[in-house]
């Protein structure tokens, strides 16, 4: 198997639990399960799942940084975080079983120091040349750390190891618009905009939900219908996609393969109370269910 190092620059300590809020009203809940969240952790532990060796970094402090560390071990995942003076981020999900989707209250990240950026930026030095693929997601803690995918793309590119990009903002463009653009990005409606600043990157996945996507990639352009689930928890569905991706393109699965089976992973992990907590069998069980469709240029 494969060995792939993920980036989660924003994680937090997402606690997650069931039941309907109603506002205005004290809500009595059942117990929060404490888990590992931010899109690379997510992708991590999808990934471990499938029996590859996923390396975990980002910024992490206070004791809620420890339980980080712990909940990615538990994962499968080896935790290598760079400390931070700020503790990591808290955020509380309930999900509504009867009803499906989810109710998040989430905390904006803390200011990175410049010591702190730069002991990362000397970690992935040293351990980009370890992967085969380096998955980077989701958000960075302040704009101070705007340049961050940029610099660990231009990282990769000096070491020759593939780069993907999930992420959004000023973060996404600074990396965009950098000498050595993503070789993929997920990027969902509303991120992508109005699309010109997307075409530096080589594969692009358009995602709408549950709803069909739309892929460029250097060896054509398709149309993928996922299959038709009851949604009950959509958090970490896009994260569940890429990480599939990876697996089935590491595998040497054909693309057309690759895509239903990435489109199987996010509407599994849909179906489902957790989050990024999808097996093999689980992809499998509905991956006849995906359709794939080549689309002339």
């Amino acid at each position: 198997m494969a060995t792939i190092l993920t980036l989660t620059a924003n994680p937090m300590i997402d606690y997650l639990t069931t039941g309907r809020i109603v506002a205005d009203s004290v809500n009595r809940l059942g117990h929060f399960t404490p888990l590992a969240g931010g899109k690379g952790l997510n992708m991590g532990r999808v990934l471990a799942r499938h029996g590859h060796r996923v390396i975990a970094t980002g910024f992490a402090g206070g004791t809620e940084g420890d339980l980080l560390a712990d909940l990615t071990a538990a994962d499968g995942m080896e935790p290598a975080f760079i400390t931070t003076a700020a503790r990591t981020r808290m955020g509380f999900i309930t999900i509504d079983p009867e009803r499906g989707g989810c109710t998040s209250v989430l905390e904006h990240g803390s200011p990175v120091t410049t010591a702190e950026l730069g002991t990362m930026m000397q970690q992935m030095r040293a351990m980009v040349s370890e992967a085969d693929l380096v998955l980077i997601g989701g958000s960075v803690p302040h704009d101070t750390c705007n340049g961050l995918y940029r610099q660990v793309l231009d990282i990769c590119a000096l070491e020759k190891v593939t780069c993907w990009v999930d992420a959004y903002g000023a973060v996404m463009d600074e990396a965009l618009i950098g000498a050595n653009p993503p070789a993929f990005a997920k990027p969902n409606k509303e991120e992508y905009g109005k699309g010109r600043r997307w075409l530096p990157c080589r594969e692009l996945h358009l995602s709408d939900g549950g709803n069909e996507l739309k892929i460029r990639h250097p060896e054509g352009r398709f149309r993928v219908k996922p299959p038709k689930i009851k949604t009950i928890n959509p958090v970490g569905s896009g994260d569940c996609y890429v990480a599939a991706l990876a697996h089935a393109r590491l595998s040497g699965m054909t693309l057309i393969d690759q895509l239903r089976y990435a489109a199987a992973a996010g509407a599994a992990n849909a179906a489902r109370v957790d989050i990024a907590r999808i097996s093999p069998a689980d992809i499998r069980a509905i991956i006849d269910q995906v359709d794939v469709t080549p689309v002339k240029e």
